[in-house]
């Protein structure tokens, strides 16, 4: 879902994709929630990733989630579980954050080398606010604690992610995203807008578009009881 809307998706979050884009909207989740997904970049057997994830909604607590990702090969693998958490402080103010472990191998590395195996934990915070029943505003950091794998001497990718959703009308969200570098170096922000509309119970259409990679994404989703099926 967030995929078809180019990422656009930090305000949105209202589904068990928040531990992933903000995991302030796990309080919003009414409903147990679990998801999986896959993907081969450049259609490569050796570049597969693919995730598993649920949610856990509380009526005091706010939601619990829990994910597991993966990507690579046997010959070099990267896997990362995220125990997150969000709730509500109040009107329509959320808070959350994620707490990760990271983790590298490279298979037939020797341990005294610069190569072998390697793990670190790292924290997210995020936040979401209803202004009005249709304009959300969200903000997502990454990394805040500034996590390392193992002796390498730069940090893990950091970043702030900045959204706006508005819903046009009841079956039409709108969504916008700045996505900078969580540093004071002035840099030009990724740029992505979204577009999602449900045309009834059973379908929903999205788009998106953003500027680095310059490219438009789109999607669709199905749904039939209690089951979801999201390609972008």
């Amino acid at each position: 879902r967030p995929m078809g809307m180019a990422g656009a998706f930090t305000a949105v979050a209202d589904d068990v994709n928040a531990i992933y884009w903000n995991p302030a909207g796990l309080g919003v989740v009414e409903k147990l929630e679990v998801m999986g997904m896959t993907t081969r970049l450049f259609g490569l057997k050796d570049l597969t990733y693919y995730l598993f994830g649920g949610v856990v909604p509380t009526k005091k607590m706010g939601g619990f989630g829990l994910s597991y990702s993966q990507f690579g090969c046997s010959e070099y693998r990267e896997n990362q579980t995220i125990f997150s958490s969000g709730q509500s402080l109040g009107g329509d103010v959320y808070f959350g954050f994620n707490v990760k472990i990271m983790s590298l191998r490279i298979k037939g590395a020797s341990t005294n080398s610069d190569y072998g195996k390697a793990s670190a934990f790292g924290l997210d915070m995020g936040a979401l606010a209803g202004i009005s029943s249709k304009f959300r505003l969200g903000i997502m950091a990454m990394n805040l604690n500034s996590p390392r794998l193992g002796n390498c001497s730069e940090n893990l990718a950091q970043r702030i992610m900045l959204g706006t959703s508005f819903r046009i009308l009841s079956r039409c969200i709108t969504s916008l995203d700045l996505h900078l570098p969580l540093s004071w170096t002035m840099v030009e922000p990724e740029v992505r807008a979204g577009f999602e509309i449900t045309v009834n119970r059973n379908l929903a259409l999205r788009a998106g578009v953003e500027n680095d990679p310059a490219r438009f994404t789109g999607g669709f989703g199905l749904c039939w009881k209690i089951f979801k099926f999201d390609y972008a």
